[in-house]
């Protein structure tokens, strides 16, 4: 499997203190993308799906956020990884994809690895239809997806926008995540050094 980067604790990719792990290689290339390093296929790094597995469960997170790049453009190898964290009983999984819901369901394929999450978000990166007013979600044309009663509460009081990013010192390299930012925001930021070697 193919991924761009895998960060052990986030708090600004969804609810809770979670994991997050973003996949290469994104087909929809959406203009004004906040990844477009990971629009590139052959770049990232190459793991295996039992190794990838283990530092997910390793990490005792609240759940795992999968974002890109495009992650449904490696559905084969999602699934794979999906089934492995439900076999280890993992719950919690938020999956963004900027496939519109429509194209994912008319997809066999994308349709089971979707089937194995909690929560999809779907559809593309609109910048003329930010900001959000809905936390972690990048524009208002995306939709929710609630494939088990897991986030439940969240379909009656999701939090309202609050615009964060989170910058990690690792390996000497400033690392920044969170949902994209324009003037307007009002700018929250939490700082995590050397978060991914807590235990």
């Amino acid at each position: 499997m193919r991924i761009a980067r895998f960060e052990a604790r986030t708090s600004v990719e969804g609810p809770g203190e979670r994991s997050a792990l973003w996949l290469q290689g994104c087909s929809i290339k959406c203009p004004d993308c906040c990844n477009p390093e990971m629009h590139d296929q052959c770049a990232g790094e190459e793991i295996s799906i039992n190794a990838l597995a283990k530092k997910i469960i390793s990490a005792h997170a609240d759940g795992l956020t999968i974002l890109g790049g495009e992650p449904l453009d490696q559905p084969l190898e999602l699934i794979l990884l999906l089934q492995q964290l439900a076999e280890a009983g993992y719950h919690g999984i938020i999956l963004f994809s900027g496939y519109e819901w429509h194209s994912i369901t008319a997809d066999l394929t994308k349709r089971r690895a979707t089937s194995l999450c909690d929560l999809v978000v779907a559809g593309p990166f609109d910048k003329k239809q930010t900001p959000s007013s809905r936390r972690w979600i990048g524009s208002e044309n995306q939709t929710t997806h609630f494939i088990t009663d897991f986030y439940a509460g969240l379909q009656k009081d999701w939090p309202q926008n609050m615009r964060e990013i989170e910058i990690f010192i690792k390996d000497n390299v400033i690392m920044v995540n969170g949902t994209p930012l324009s003037s307007e925001d009002e700018l929250s930021l939490i700082f995590a050094p050397n978060r991914e070697n807590r235990t």
